[in-house]
């Protein structure tokens, strides 16, 4: 039998070849990153009826990115929405500080809630984003004492 000699190129991202059965299988030099390989999935969501429910062994797709790894972590997305809506619709509390009151080049305070370690504080910020930031300490005060166990719940601090 007479040989042949082919010639393949090797595609990009690619740096070598092996031949397995009677197929040329090419090795990856950069891996995929996590999130475009195709891979199964399973952890927790929020129904539309603000319960958390398990879900198990699922292929990764569109419509079900909202799936959170851990129960904790959908638990905290729960609390943050409520958290959301309080500081947006509760007067007293201001609203949201906005893009503009974050960007602003002046030393602007804002009076935020944080997490430290394992236990909630307070403190001011200029530039530094946070979630739980107000205009003014009483306001900040006041969120936190009425709404301890949810901020607690959004910052996955277990009190148990």
């Amino acid at each position: 039998m007479k040989e042949k000699t082919l010639t393949i190129e090797i595609p990009e991202g690619y740096d070598d070849a092996e031949l397995v059965g009677n197929k040329i299988v090419f090795k990856r030099t950069t891996p995929i990153p996590w999130r475009e390989t195709e891979r199964i999935i399973s952890g927790f969501y929020i129904a539309e009826n603000s319960v958390i429910r398990p879900l198990g062994c699922i292929p990764a797709k569109e419509c079900n990115r909202n799936m959170f790894a851990l129960e904790k972590q959908a638990k905290s997305m729960l609390a943050m929405a409520q958290l959301s809506q309080i500081i947006q619709n509760d007067k007293r509390f201001g609203g949201p500080i906005t893009d503009i009151e974050w960007g602003k080049g002046t030393l602007v305070s804002k009076f935020c809630i944080y997490r430290c370690a394992s236990r909630i504080d307070v403190d001011l910020s200029w530039k530094r984003y946070h979630f739980l930031a107000f205009h003014t300490p009483e306001q900040r005060d006041l969120f936190l004492k009425e709404n301890k166990d949810l901020i607690e719940q959004y910052f996955m601090i277990d009190n148990e």
